[in-house]
């Protein structure tokens, strides 16, 4: 394995007690991946990416983007309450949502 992709490895993980407590949300993008697999693979860690959503929607400035954000979160909560296919496919148009809002 390569220096530079075990580093970056490292860096993902943000997750548990290893987050560094001033640690900001991660990239948009790749909480919209991580929610997106998650509706096709049960995964853990579904709790600590709403979390970081839920930062991304607070400090939205733009409207639609903010409204976005909400539904994805909404969205999540009833999938990690009640994992159906009909809760996976409101989670995959909120993300879709949120993508095509204007990045605020």
């Amino acid at each position: 394995m390569s220096r530079d992709r075990f580093w970056s490895g490292w860096r993902r993980n943000r997750g548990g007690t290893d987050a560094s407590p001033g640690a900001g949300p991660r990239a948009l993008n790749d909480l919209l991946k991580q929610v997106e697999k998650a509706t096709q693979v049960r995964r853990s860690g579904l709790d600590q990416v709403l979390a970081e959503l839920k930062l991304h929607r607070d400090a939205a400035t733009d409207a639609e983007l903010r409204s976005a954000l909400a539904w994805l979160c909404n969205a999540v909560t009833r999938f990690g309450h009640n994992p159906t296919a009909t809760r996976a496919r409101e989670v995959t148009m909120a993300a879709d949502a949120v993508r095509r809002a204007p990045a605020g």
